[in-house]
């Protein structure tokens, strides 16, 4: 099972009750088949029986205006009927509520955050598998060894949405005072909206960590009760299970978790989530021969994750490039941005410090491509480009280096764009504070500095932290 997660899957699972459902389900499909064959043939007999009274009728209406007996004569008449429809439309209703009540029975919803939730919800809206043997197995063994990530998962969202200091591997720790805006209307009680959930998500995830019942809605009803006699904003302080709150007549709340023991787990399930922090690249004393093999000594390892398609398309969405401009990439790798780039009318200057990725880059076809194979680092700037994109080493702070040493080589009107971890963004240590304040004297205007990359960007890599965009554009002379 997963860390500190006290979910078993109930006895619902176990392969005679699996059996025993599936039997019901192929007995409920016979005879939903033997029902709509029957039907077949009477609307069959119906449709004859019309046109055999016409010979009697002559095409003459009664002149009965009896509304129910109308309805009722009607009903031996149904417009048209599909046999194959209905029992695919029952067959469908039946199995959603069969892999409905396996997840709610077997406790793995119960560890799904609001959004896994509704995605599976939509999902039920669609063409839903079989709920055969087979099927329920495979889905339920799945599940059952996804069940950590899907429940590291959820607690990541849930409290990302709370604050964005908890979108970062290391921004933020669960235990520090989070202010909540608007979560409570202008009559003193919980605004219809996003909070509401999150704070059930919330009350949901200590709920199973603590070995207890859903509390899901505890905080709402105690400050329910709190105010059960007035009306209108108020200020208050209200301590449950598992939270301190202090409300304000604003409708803002300060939001305390009040147990440590729950607050150190939760603490290591977004750590187990977000994994290690990709490994950082070249520092600036390195040279690329420390990477070339030799007979005398094995290379040193560079940490090296390439990246991913998805996360390109975001760093390079919008970005007005012309022909015949210049566009650096300072820590190339095996060219995934470059290969993107050169789809458009521009010189490219790529720089890798390893020298057999910079072979890669040196096969790519294309004589607008420029490769060097050195330490971007120890590259004297000239700015004399158009556009640099990045995605620099994230370990520690070291891009912060690499992204200022980047700015100096675009010519005036120039753009940066550099993938960075969410802690460039949210953290609040001197050091991002001082880069943030930096970077702020160059924001691009209306669109902002950041721009979140979609969740989990870099999973395929083995880590899960959540990634931004930071854009920077150099003034005009």
């Amino acid at each position: 099972m997963f860390h500190d997660t006290p979910m078993k899957p109930g006895a619902l699972v176990a392969p005679l009750n699996l059996a025993a459902i599936c039997t019901a389900r192929d007995a409920a499909l016979a005879r939903i088949e033997e029902g709509a064959a029957a039907l077949r043939a009477a609307f069959d007999l119906t449709q004859e029986a019309a046109q055999t009274a016409k010979g009697a009728h002559g095409g003459w209406h009664s002149p009965r205006t009896d509304r129910g007996e109308e309805s009722a004569r009607d009903r031996l008449f149904p417009a048209r009927f599909d046999p194959a429809e209905s029992i695919e439309a029952f067959r469908r209703d039946l199995d959603a509520a069969i892999w409905t009540r396996l997840l709610e029975e077997s406790g793995l919803r119960k560890i799904m955050d609001a959004k896994e939730r509704d995605d599976l919800d939509a999902a039920m809206q669609g063409d839903v598998p079989p709920a055969t043997m087979d099927n329920i197995t495979a889905t339920i063994e799945r599940l059952m060894g996804d069940a950590g990530m899907i429940w590291r998962r959820g607690v990541a969202r849930t409290f990302s949405q709370l604050d964005r200091r908890f979108r970062s591997h290391d921004g933020f720790k669960i235990g520090s005072r989070i202010i909540l805006t608007r979560v409570f209307n202008e009559w003193g009680g919980f605004t219809y909206g996003e909070i509401r959930q999150v704070l059930y998500d919330i009350e949901r995830a200590f709920s199973i960590l603590d070995g207890q019942s859903d509390r899901a809605g505890e905080l709402e009803r105690a400050i329910s009760i709190a105010r059960r006699n007035t009306i209108g904003p108020r200020q208050d302080e209200i301590e449950t299970t598992y939270f301190k709150v202090r409300c304000f007549k604003n409708g803002n709340a300060h939001l305390w978790m009040v147990n440590d023991e729950l607050v150190r787990k939760v603490n290591k399930t977004l750590a187990e989530y977000y994994g290690e922090v990709l490994a950082d690249a070249a520092p600036r004393q390195d040279r690329p021969e420390d990477y070339r093999p030799t007979s005398t000594a094995v290379a040193r390892v560079l940490a090296f994750y390439p990246t991913p398609a998805e996360a390109v398309a975001v760093l390079l969405d919008g970005l007005d490039l012309r022909e015949g401009q210049r566009v650096l990439e300072p820590e190339a790798g095996i060219g995934n941005i470059v290969r993107e780039l050169l789809k458009r009318p521009v010189s490219v200057d790529a720089v890798e410090i390893h020298p057999g990725r910079a072979d890669v880059l040196r096969g790519i076809a294309s004589d607008r491509l420029q490769v060097s194979c050195a330490n971007f680092l120890q590259t004297k700037p000239q700015p004399v480009y158009d556009a640099v994109l990045m995605n620099p080493p994230f370990a520690g702070t070291h891009w912060m280096n690499h992204v200022r040493h980047a700015f100096d080589f675009l010519k005036p009107g120039g753009e940066l764009r550099a993938i960075l971890p969410a802690s460039a963004e949210v953290n609040e240590t001197p050091a991002h504070q001082k880069f943030r304040a930096w970077a702020e004297t160059f924001s691009p205007g209306w669109r902002g500095m950041w721009r979140d990359l979609p969740a989990e960007s870099f999973a395929e890599v083995g880590v899960r932290i959540n990634t931004v965009v930071l854009t920077l554009r150099k003034p005009n002379r």
